[in-house]
C-alpha cells in the first residue's frame, strides 16, 4: 500500500446502501481499477443506520473488514487524501456513475470519506460491462486517459459475473474475523462440512415482482414470495444434494417484518441438523465475549466468512 505520489493514477470507489451492497460495489470498482492499471483508494464502510448495536451508522475501517494484504495481491491500494497526502489533482475530477447514483448520496459519501469537494458526475447509460475492453471504451468516452490522475467510479450489478467473482476471491475477510469464524465453526460443527444458508428477508416491497417470487419479498402469496414451508423444503433438498448433515442459517434477527418474527425458530425446530447464532447474544456467548463487545456489523461479517473458513480447513 502506498500514499499518493503526484503522478499516481487513482480510482476512487463510490459506495452506497447497506454494507453488503457497499462490498459488491467496491469489488466492481476494484475490477475497473485493475483493468485501467490504477490503484484503488481504500474507503471506509458505513454500518447499517438501523443497527441496534454500537456500530449503528458508524464508519468502519477497511482493515477491520477485509485483509489488506490479500486484496493488494489483486489490485494496488492507495490511501485517501485524509490520510495525509496532498489533494492536488483531485479538484473537479470525473465521477463515472455507470449505475444510478443520486447527488445527495454522492455528497454524503464525499463527506464520509473526507474527500475534496466536489467531483463532476457523469452518468453513463450502459446495460452491461461484459469484458475489460468495455470498461476501457466507457472511460475513454468520458475523456479519462492514462494521464488522468484521479477518476471516480460507481457501478452496481453491472460488471460481468466472472470478473467480479475473481475480485471476490481476493477480498478475504480481516484476520480477526476469520479467527472468530473458525472458533464458531469448530464449536458448532467440529470441522464437519455444513450447508450455509443466507435467509434474507426484507421489510419493504422493493424486491417484489408478481410471478417472480423471491425470499426478499414480504408480500403474502406464492406468486410473490418463498413462504417458510418452501424455504424449509429447499434447505432439505440442498442438504441431500450436498451430502451434509449440518445446516447453518444466517438471517436478520429480530426479523425486520412481523410475519417472519418466528421463522428462524420454526426452521431450527423443523430442519434436521440446523443451527444458528443470529439471534440475540448467542454468538457472543459461544465466542466468550460480552454481548456489547460484538457489534451487528462484526456479527454479519463472521456469518459471511463461515463458509470460507471451512474451505481453508479442508
Amino acid at each position: 500500500m502506498r500514499s499518493h505520489p503526484q503522478k499516481e493514477r487513482v480510482l476512487v470507489p463510490y459506495l452506497q446502501y447497506g454494507p453488503n451492497n457497499q462490498y459488491l460495489q467496491l469489488m466492481e470498482a476494484a475490477v475497473v481499477a485493475r483493468i485501467l492499471g490504477r490503484s484503488l483508494m481504500i474507503p471506509s464502510f458505513q454500518a447499517w443506520v438501523n443497527d441496534e448495536t454500537g456500530s449503528r451508522g458508524q464508519s468502519v475501517a477497511f482493515g477491520d473488514t477485509f485483509d489488506t494484504d490479500a486484496v493488494k495481491r489483486f489490485v494496488a491500494l492507495s490511501l485517501p487524501p485524509s490520510a495525509g497526502r496532498s489533494a492536488e489533482g483531485w479538484e473537479g475530477y470525473t465521477l463515472i456513475a455507470a449505475s444510478d447514483y443520486k447527488k445527495e448520496k454522492m455528497a454524503a459519501y464525499v463527506q464520509q470519506q473526507h474527500l475534496p469537494c466536489c467531483p463532476e458526475k457523469r452518468r453513463a447509460k450502459t446495460p452491461r460491462l461484459a469484458a475489460p475492453d468495455d470498461v476501457r471504451a466507457l472511460t475513454r468516452e468520458f475523456g479519462v486517459s492514462g494521464s488522468t490522475p484521479v477518476v471516480g467510479w460507481y457501478s452496481f450489478f453491472l460488471l460481468d459475473r466472472a470478473l467480479v467473482l475473481e475480485a471476490a476471491a481476493a477480498f478475504r475477510h480481516a484476520p480477526q474475523i476469520r479467527s472468530r469464524t473458525a472458533t464458531l465453526v469448530r464449536a458448532l460443527f467440529g470441522g464437519e462440512r455444513f450447508l450455509a444458508v443466507h435467509l434474507r428477508r426484507e421489510a419493504s416491497n422493493l424486491g417484489c415482482s408478481r410471478g417472480s417470487p423471491t425470499v426478499l419479498c414480504p408480500k403474502e402469496g406464492r406468486e410473490w414470495t418463498f413462504e417458510t414451508d418452501r424455504v424449509r423444503t429447499e434447505i432439505a433438498q440442498a442438504s441431500r444434494r450436498s451430502g451434509v448433515r449440518h445446516v447453518y442459517i444466517a438471517t436478520i434477527s429480530p426479523a425486520q417484518h412481523p410475519k417472519y418474527r418466528n421463522e428462524l425458530s420454526q426452521l431450527l425446530e423443523s430442519v434436521q441438523g440446523a443451527k444458528s447464532l443470529s439471534a440475540g447474544s448467542a454468538m457472543a456467548e459461544v465466542l466468550g465475549v460480552a454481548p456489547e463487545r460484538l457489534t451487528r456489523y462484526e456479527q454479519s461479517l463472521i456469518e459471511q466468512a463461515r463458509h470460507r473458513v471451512v474451505e481453508d480447513d479442508q
